[in-house]
């Protein structure tokens, strides 16, 4: 039987979500398939049907997400991919991702970007590694803070509607300073608030802090030892508007009675943690791995968006075509040119350079990219690099 292309409707959500567990090796109760719903927008969802079976899902969630400098521009957010194993390697998932950056172009969204569950699907499409995930632990008996640092600020417990609302509000300030982090509309606000109220696996429901300037949410997995407490605090999101908002928060964590180590699966590599601590090896990285991929659909407008850290120009050739690339740290103008290119690449690699956490000079070393001299390569280099790390805490 042929297999049929189209776009989801909000009556297949029992199928979509038949499919995507199929796909991912779960079941989804009906209680976690109604708290999903109102977040997903179903007309976004592109479905692949064998007669009238959904036997294949690509979906997209719009976001609004900060470039290097502070600038926002409207990204298509790539989410609920996959093929049921009874249908691989048919050319399905080809399709709908055509369909799905289609839909996204006629949006006006010059970038999509997505998580990826296997790292050797995606670059196919286009997509490059743009934003990285450090996951540490702090070993609270190897480490205290340092004496001499001040840690200003008034940090409370908070809960609530009211609450809620504040800490909204502080993301979608405190984003706006992150290359990479994305905007969250209302109803995926619901089911991040209505997954924090309960409790995960073995640890317990949210504790949220809050500090004029910044919160903190965090859970908590109980265990004891011979009568010693050895519990494991998570920050799930800690966002600061301030250096001192940060430290406060941060101090306040650290803090907690009863907990042996504190986790935290996505601190920025710029961030000052470990300079608070006497001993900066108790912040230890425990995990080191790809974030958010990104693929340009409209080079043009994805790099005019951004600032740069020095002034220069260059002309970068991307999949066959050729940009001129003249910006600095107040901006940027792009424009198709037929001039010889500076710069070699193709989608995955433009991906990897948008938002300046990954360095020209190593993607040249892997062979992702061609540069016409060495020099030309080391003003890349300091070019594109971003003077905030990205980083994005924004899953979907």
């Amino acid at each position: 039987m042929s297999i049929d292309f189209r776009s989801a409707r909000a009556e297949d959500a029992p199928a979509i979500f038949r499919s995507d567990g199929r796909a991912f090796g779960f079941i989804w109760t009906e209680e976690q398939q109604q708290e999903r719903i109102a977040s997903l927008p179903f007309e976004r969802f592109q479905l692949a049907l064998d007669g009238a079976e959904v036997v294949a899902v690509a979906g997209a969630m719009p976001f609004d997400m900060t470039m290097p400098g502070g600038a926002t521009v409207p990204a298509c957010g790539v989410t609920w991919v996959g093929v049921q194993a009874t249908h691989r390697r048919r050319g399905l998932l080809t399709e709908l991702m055509g369909r799905v950056h289609a839909d996204a172009l006629s949006r006006g969204e010059p970038v999509s970007i997505l998580h990826a569950s296997e790292a050797v699907i995606y670059g196919r499409f286009g997509y490059g590694v743009t934003t990285l995930e450090r996951a540490v632990r702090i070993d609270r008996a190897r480490t205290r803070w340092r004496a001499e640092r001040p840690a200003a600020g008034a940090v409370r417990y908070a809960d609530g509607p009211d609450a809620r609302r504040r800490q909204e509000a502080l993301w979608d300030r405190g984003r706006r300073q992150r290359p990479g982090e994305l905007s969250r509309e209302p109803a995926l606000w619901e089911l991040i608030h209505a997954v924090r109220s309960r409790p995960a696996s073995s640890a317990s429901a949210s504790f949220h802090l809050e500090h004029h300037d910044g919160y903190a949410v965090y859970r908590v997995s109980e265990k004891w030892e011979d009568g010693h407490p050895l519990s494991t605090l998570e920050v799930t999101e800690l966002v600061a508007l301030t250096p001192a908002a940060h430290a406060a928060l941060w101090h306040t964590v650290l803090s907690v009675d009863l907990v042996g180590s504190v986790k935290f699966r996505a601190l920025p590599l710029d961030d000052p943690l470990p300079t608070y601590l006497d001993n900066p090896r108790g912040v230890l990285t425990t995990g080191l791995t790809d974030g958010l991929w990104l693929l340009p659909l409209d080079v043009a407008t994805a790099f005019a968006a951004r600032t740069y850290g020095t002034e220069d120009r260059f002309v970068v050739e991307v999949a066959g075509r050729r940009w001129a690339i003249e910006g600095g740290p107040g901006g940027a103008s792009v424009r198709a040119v037929r001039s010889r290119p500076d710069l070699v690449m193709d989608t995955a690699t433009a991906g990897s350079l948008l938002l300046g956490a990954v360095r020209a000079g190593g993607l040249a070393a892997g062979g992702r990219l061609r540069a016409t001299s060495p020099d030309v390569l080391r003003r890349a280099d300091r070019f594109f690099l971003a003077d905030v790390e990205p980083c994005s805490l924004t899953h979907f």
